[in-house]
């Protein structure tokens, strides 16, 4: 890591925390672009924090977010820096400490995870709004705009009443889920902005080690008895009628479900590099596991299966 002086590492630190500034008004007043910097806003924070100090990445931070405060109003402040900020200080700081990635994703994860709950705590017993219930609204309402547009174009019938039950059943299936989306998008969101932070940090000559091939991904047999336990807490859910049952058993399953689904891609992807496929095909394989049901399930028991027989025969 190089050394900085004090006068420098300040610079650079008023310089990075006036682009997260521009990043978050990007976000907030920009609906095209703000979907794209809304992602990896935190990226400059998580420089801050691998090139400095961490007393100096969170000075930079809190001037950062007093700046958006006085631009954008303190309640859209604080739910940005207390979400994605806080992610941002972790990775950084991990990364500086040379803390492994996998380790360094799952911490910060974990703290955008703890942030989400604190702002959902916070917004549900300070302002008294529950925001999944507001979510959830927008979504129903919604609901009838789609079924008013369908019959505008002459869909009546039962084809209108089936496609009004699958809209209310993944109404249905979102409440559920919500658990889910929390631990997914945390994870995901941790992974993308430490995916970005290390380029940024390779082409300015920091070196950090990053996640191995994925055709060598390969996760713990125990992800198989994470699914299973799902499958049991829905049986107790049926069998008691007891809906918090339901709500675990369906959460456990589509966390584990889609970690299967990772490795049956990694599986897939180690073939496919194998027989020399072109990237295209490897990339329409992902499109296809990602909205097409069968193949997705077919690559989940592949992903399955390879925990216990070991396909691309990895360990000795």
């Amino acid at each position: 890591m190089p050394h900085y002086g004090s006068t420098r590492s300040l610079v650079e630190a008023a310089l990075l925390a006036a682009l997260t500034v521009v990043f978050c008004l990007a976000t907030i007043y920009l609906p095209v672009l703000g979907l794209v910097t809304g992602f990896f806003w935190p990226v400059p924070i998580v420089l801050l924090g691998v090139r400095h100090d961490l007393r100096l990445a969170v000075l930079a931070t809190l001037v950062a977010g007093l700046l958006v405060a006085m631009l954008a109003g303190p309640l859209t402040a604080l739910s940005m820096f207390l979400g994605l900020g806080i992610l941002g200080l972790v990775l950084g700081s991990s990364m500086r400490r040379r803390v492994p990635p996998l380790r360094t994703v799952a911490l910060g994860g974990i703290t955008l995870l703890g942030s989400l709950l604190l702002l959902f705590a916070f917004s549900l017993l300070v302002m008294g709004v529950n925001p999944f219930q507001t979510y959830l609204a927008l979504y129903q309402d919604s609901v009838g705009g789609v079924l008013s547009f369908y019959r505008s174009l002459g869909v009546s019938g039962e084809n209108l009443a089936q496609m009004e039950k699958m809209l209310e059943q993944t109404l249905t299936m979102m409440r559920y889920l919500i658990p889910m989306a929390l631990v997914v998008g945390s994870g995901f969101l941790s992974f993308v902005n430490f995916l970005l932070a290390r380029a940024v940090l390779r082409r300015l000559g920091v070196a950090y080690p990053g996640f191995p091939p994925f055709a060598t991904w390969r996760f713990p047999r125990s992800l198989a008895y994470g699914y299973i336990a799902g499958i049991a807490a829905l049986v107790a859910g049926q069998y008691w009628k007891q809906e918090v049952f339901t709500h675990i058993g369906l959460n456990l399953q589509a966390i584990f479900q889609l970690l299967l689904l990772m490795e049956g891609l990694a599986v897939a992807w180690h073939f496919f590099e194998q027989g020399r496929v072109a990237t295209p095909l490897r990339v329409l394989l992902v499109a296809l596991a990602l909205f097409t049901p069968l193949v997705g399930q077919l690559l989940f028991l592949l992903g399955l299966f390879d925990l216990f027989f070991d396909f691309r025969h990895l360990t000795a």
